[in-house]
């Protein structure tokens, strides 16, 4: 017994001296994870706003091309009838560039042209395109837009639910269209003008992704994928187009004021959830000072937070948060 009890005691002993000699060689692997992980997260969410005080201050020291002699003489925008489209619009026509205005109701469309030529002094010219009608739009497309110096492309036309909505709750229509006009209209476009503005060795493609690309979004879940299609098709394309100097942005808003997040603006109308929408002015002047200077951006200072703070988190924590969110929206929504 004592010599089994001494066996055990000096056989603990050794074990606790091993632990203690691995302990600093742990504490050492870890600490390379924990540095390594947030080196990532850094770079990841620094790299916008470090490369846009950068370009900022280079702006205030040396002269700047204008827009049109930088990427072109045109710009076409989708969705530009209203929202955030109309927003690039104005913000694009104010430096002095051409605006082919893109959507399917031609009333507005006219109505922003002619605001837009006498605010701005500039040529417009209006599309009519219904992109949920498909590949017949690209024909009527190339007829208009080939011919034209294209230096800027702002692909914005999307469309999403009305409230949250589990997948086989939805129309049959509305998946083929949010498939058609999410993730066609983006890919079609750049496939059409991309060989000119190759040729040319300029130009500037901005696609307009979304938040919710951050993680898989329940209740949201076709056009959050949609919207992710739209991230990694263009982080690629950039990548593609690099060594023709035609630039690829990537934009990720979050809750804007538009007309398709109306839902929100009423129902929830002076509390929080309403007051997190931002105007589509104040978005469009922080996001229209990021092109030309970062490929990656969620276009205003508060999307950006929302966005490092998901990426901070385990996947499954981003799911459960965007869950949450359109799961509330989806029940508000059923009770009105």
């Amino acid at each position: 017994m004592f010599s089994y009890s001494s066996a055990l005691s000096r056989s603990t002993s050794v074990r606790g001296r091993l632990l203690c000699k691995m302990w600093p060689f742990v504490c050492a692997i870890l600490a390379l994870i924990g540095a390594y992980c947030s080196i990532c997260w850094l770079y990841e969410n620094l790299r916008t706003p470090v490369s846009l005080v950068l370009h900022g201050i280079a702006q205030l020291l040396l002269p700047q091309k204008p827009f049109s002699e930088k990427y072109g003489e045109w710009a076409v925008i989708t969705g530009a009838s209203d929202g955030i489209g109309k927003g690039y619009a104005e913000y694009l026509a104010g430096r002095r560039m051409n605006i082919v205005l893109v959507a399917r109701n031609e009333n507005k469309l006219n109505r922003v042209a002619e605001e837009i030529q006498r605010k701005y002094s500039v040529r417009t010219k209006v599309v009519v395109a219904d992109f949920a009608n498909g590949e017949a739009v690209y024909e009527h497309l190339a007829r208009d837009l080939l011919p034209l110096d294209v230096g800027i492309l702002v692909n914005n036309v999307g469309l999403s639910y009305d409230r949250g909505m589990c997948m086989e709750e939805l129309p049959k229509k509305l998946v083929w269209d949010l498939l058609t006009v999410n993730v066609a209209s983006v890919t079609m476009l750049c496939h059409l003008l991309v060989p000119a503005m190759k040729q040319r060795g300029r130009g500037l493609i901005i696609n307009i992704s979304s938040l919710s690309a951050a993680a898989p979004a329940p209740y949201l879940s076709v056009y959050a994928a949609a919207k992710v299609y739209v991230r990694n098709f263009s982080m690629a394309l950039r990548e593609e187009l690099r060594p023709h100097r035609v630039e690829v942005q990537t934009v990720l808003p979050g809750f804007v004021r538009t007309n398709m997040t109306a839902f929100v603006a009423s129902e929830y109308d002076g509390k929080a959830a309403s007051k997190q929408l931002v105007r589509v002015d104040d978005y469009v002047r922080y996001a229209g000072f990021t092109i030309g200077k970062t490929d990656r951006t969620c276009g205003y200072w508060w999307h950006g937070l929302q966005y490092a703070g998901l990426k901070l988190v385990p996947e499954f924590v981003r799911v459960f948060v965007l869950q949450t969110i359109y799961s509330h929206l989806r029940g508000a929504k059923k009770n009105v």
